[in-house]
């Protein structure tokens, strides 16, 4: 049964795979404007300190010492602002984030278009509680029990994102009539992604720790944008994949 479901997931996915560079395109342009916020927030910080200046002591020590003092005293006097600066930054981006995320997404649930604010809100609630429990195992962590605290988080995760999966795909009748099958699906399509993830990561680390020269390192770079672009096109695929299974699970839940 889980097979046969996986089957049409993969056959339906493949009917509307332009979806899947349309999720690209949302993650594209919330680059851009992290990188815009982000220039700005440097710009508004950085211009009271170019004013700055000081004699060059023709010695690269003392310059550094000299520079090493002037940071340490512009700290000091602009925390605050800067601060609030970063704070702002983190803000815009998760809020482009989210509203993104769900803009675009739309499409993926069931092959219509979403409630936009359901979207919203659930991946907000999901990734507030897990930062939430995070803040409360990394101390847990440092104690002597790492171990439980990622396998409680994993946990978690998972259990958010099943939650998360069929409140948007309006199928929560699923954890009442297959949610075995349905998480035994999830846990598939989380496992692929995991385990690619996983080895490309070893392959460059394994690459950059084999760095010799600039060209090795530029080479290294380009392969890490390459392994972004496509762990991030698998990521959409198999959310796709997802999407579309639940669609097929919620279908025969109707029709019986």
């Amino acid at each position: 049964m889980l097979t046969d479901t996986l089957r049409g997931a993969f056959a339906l996915a493949h009917r509307r795979v332009g979806l899947i560079f349309l999720d690209t395109l949302w993650k594209g342009i919330w680059v851009v404007i992290s990188i815009g916020a982000l220039f700005l927030a440097v710009s508004w910080i950085a211009s009271d300190l170019v004013a700055i200046s000081w004699e060059d002591t023709h010695v690269a020590a003392v310059n550094g010492l000299i520079a090493a003092a002037v940071l340490r005293r512009f700290w000091s006097a602009n925390q605050a602002e800067i601060l609030s600066a970063a704070g702002l930054v983190i803000v815009l981006c998760s809020a482009a984030w989210f509203f993104l995320e769900a803009l675009f997404r739309r499409k993926f649930v069931d092959g219509t278009t979403g409630v936009f604010h359901i979207l919203l809100l659930s991946n907000a609630a999901k990734y507030t509680i897990l930062a939430a429990t995070s803040l409360l195992l990394i101390p847990a962590a440092f104690a002597g029990a790492a171990t439980i605290a990622v396998v409680t988080f994993l946990a978690l995760a998972f259990f958010l994102t099943l939650l998360d999966t069929v409140i948007r795909a309006d199928a929560t009748e699923l954890l009442g009539t297959d949610l075995f099958r349905l998480a035994g699906l999830l846990g598939i399509l989380m496992s692929i992604e995991g385990m690619v993830a996983a080895s490309l990561v070893t392959v460059l680390v394994a690459g950059f720790s084999n760095v010799a020269s600039s060209a090795d390192a530029v080479v290294m770079l380009g392969a890490a944008l390459l392994a972004v672009l496509f762990l991030n096109l698998l990521h959409s695929y198999l959310l796709l994949v997802r999407f579309s299974a639940v669609a097929i699970m919620r279908q025969n839940v109707v029709q019986v």
